[in-house]
């Protein structure tokens, strides 16, 4: 396995390991947890792998690029997509999801002043959410979240961020204190990746053969 990665990122990026980890990490679901044990596993770089903190610092500002982009076109896209007969559909379910992630958060419906106590438990509660180095809580979902719970540009873009780096210095300690724990971390962050993606692929179809019988 260990093998096959390295022969295809070598043949895609060369020796260029920063820029493969910095675009590697701002892919959803993979995003800077799954960057940081990538850049430095050893089996897939051999003697230009990272080390820890090189790594943390490249992913992390790889998946942060993300976050002020997210925050400024998130909404009108998903509008925009909503208004096209071709994604029409992706995007209602897209904002679904997204929304679903919001009830969860106490006072995710209330309107409130902007730092007000309500407002603060938003911060925090978004903040919480990235902070968990977990695929599907990192920055990609927790900027759409805090989109839709109304904190102003430059409250997602403090408080995503700020729990992008607990999630990576969190990850980046066991690996500095458990370095064995490397390809281990790798390769059970891209089986959960694999599962999500499995998952909801069939979770589409289920919800697109539920509708049609529905509808018949």
């Amino acid at each position: 396995m260990t093998n096959v990665l390295s022969n295809f990122f070598g043949s895609v990026f060369g020796d260029n390991i920063i820029l493969a980890t910095i675009l590697i990490s701002m892919v959803p679901i993979i995003e800077l947890r799954g960057a940081i044990p990538f850049a430095t596993n050893s089996g897939i770089w051999q003697t230009i792998a990272m080390n820890n903190w090189q790594a943390f610092g490249w992913s992390l500002l790889g998946s942060s690029l993300i976050v002020p982009i997210i925050a400024l076109i998130f909404i009108p896209i998903i509008n925009w997509l909503k208004r096209t007969k071709l994604f029409g559909k992706l995007a209602s379910a897209i904002e679904n999801r997204i929304k679903g992630k919001t009830e969860k958060i106490d006072g995710a419906n209330e309107k409130s002043a902007r730092f007000s106590r309500t407002y603060w438990k938003k911060i925090l509660a978004v903040f919480v959410f990235v902070a968990v180095p977990l695929p599907l809580t990192g920055v990609w979902t927790g900027s759409c979240v805090a989109v839709f719970l109304g904190l102003d540009f430059a409250s997602t873009c403090i408080t995503v961020i700020s729990g992008n780096v607990v999630a990576g210095l969190l990850i980046t300690l066991i690996l500095q204190f458990f370095p064995a724990l490397n390809d281990y971390l790798l390769y059970v962050f891209l089986a959960i990746v694999a599962i999500v993606i499995i998952y909801e692929i069939i979770r589409h179809f289920a919800n697109k053969h539920k509708n049609n019988n529905i509808q018949n």
